[in-house]
């Protein structure tokens, strides 16, 4: 990627937005830069403080969404975290994005395979390392957040092992299946999987199975329920967030 272009960059600005909310999403403040010209477009809220190495929040919308959907969330989380959306490469044909090539979404555990995601993750995992490279982030303070079809692809992500990232947080998501062939995993992350016990879209069982997975694995994973339906909700977003704050102490 190359060095940030600032006559690129455009200023965010408020409009209607479809948001990964229950309730009422925080107002973006007036910093917020939006990256267009970049492999994959992109939502970027600086840190609090300039530096090198801070905390590092890359979050990936689900399907049918954009970078703006999941950013809703963004004024949830501490503000000395570099806060980062990035956009699926994908038309949706129900309307905006996702991150997959098109499978059998009646059928998604059966017909989902890795051909449906390879391009999308070693040009993701491109992506993210140049981030990081560019705002001098390490490995350690590194953090992924998905929702949904984003939470399927955050498990890719760090299991697969390239990006190693601190924590991994997926939320109401589905586990991808291929994983399971793998010959090797990374163990290096911890994991918050997160779900709400009414969601119309995925069952609870996606992210207990995942969760089960992780422990079997030896991968430290903690799960946090909530009522809730399809979307997130203000409990959820402060346990998230303190929970990135523990693991940001706790190194």
């Amino acid at each position: 990627m190359k060095t940030l272009n600032w006559f690129a960059v455009n200023k965010f600005r408020s409009g209607i937005v479809k948001s990964a909310f229950n309730e009422l999403p925080v107002i973006p403040s007036s910093d917020i830069i939006i990256r267009n010209d970049t492999p994959f477009r992109f939502i970027e809220r600086p840190p609090s403080q300039a530096g090198a190495n801070a905390p590092l929040l890359v979050m990936l919308h689900g399907r049918a969404a954009k970078a703006e959907t999941i950013f809703t969330v963004q004024g949830h989380f501490d503000p000395a975290v570099n806060v980062i959306s990035i956009q699926g490469p994908y038309p949706c044909p129900r309307g905006e994005f996702e991150w997959f090539l098109p499978y059998d979404y009646s059928r998604p555990l059966e017909s989902f395979t890795e051909e449906h995601f390879r391009e999308t993750e070693d040009k993701l995992t491109v992506f993210i390392q140049e981030l990081m490279d560019e705002r001098k982030t390490s490995s350690a303070n590194l953090f992924l957040l998905g929702f949904s079809q984003g939470a399927a692809m955050c498990h890719i992500l760090s299991l697969r092992g390239k990006l190693k990232p601190r924590g991994v947080i997926p939320m109401s998501g589905f586990f991808p299946r291929p994983i399971l062939g793998w010959n090797n995993i990374s163990t290096m992350s911890s994991y918050l999987i997160t779900h709400g016990t009414e969601d119309e879209v995925l069952p609870e069982s996606e992210s207990i199975f995942a969760h089960e997975y992780l422990l079997s694995k030896g991968i430290s994973s903690q799960y946090y329920t909530y009522k809730g339906r399809h979307k997130m909700t203000i409990p959820l977003l402060k346990h998230t967030n303190d929970w990135i704050i523990e693991q940001t102490h706790n190194g």
